[in-house]
């Protein structure tokens, strides 16, 4: 389900898994690369060009709240989100349930 206040569009997601500290450090690290982040072991911010993502780990739950400007940029984060996710848990499969 996406929200919409006047100018932003809103998603949030999460992965159950015991190791999102580390998940999120790593997707973080990886973004860091081409884009504007900050972050530590338990939560990251990651500036897109298209939108904006806040990473939060806890011991059993990574979690993602993504804003962008209108619902095709919005998509376009999620997934970046989505695809990463994938890519960095191929032993172990996990995705991304958006709400």
């Amino acid at each position: 389900m996406t929200s919409s206040t006047a100018t932003t569009f809103s998603t949030q997601g999460q992965v159950a898994t015991p190791e999102a500290s580390r998940y999120l450090q790593r997707l973080c690290y990886h973004f860091s690369r081409k884009i504007k982040v900050q972050y530590d072991s338990l939560q990251g911010e990651a500036q897109f060009p298209w939108g904006h993502c806040s990473l939060r780990a806890d011991e059993r739950t990574l979690s993602f709240v993504c804003s962008a400007d209108d619902a095709l940029a919005l998509a376009r984060v999620r997934h970046a989100i989505d695809a990463h996710v994938a890519l960095f848990s191929r032993k172990s499969p996990m995705q991304v349930e958006w709400v």
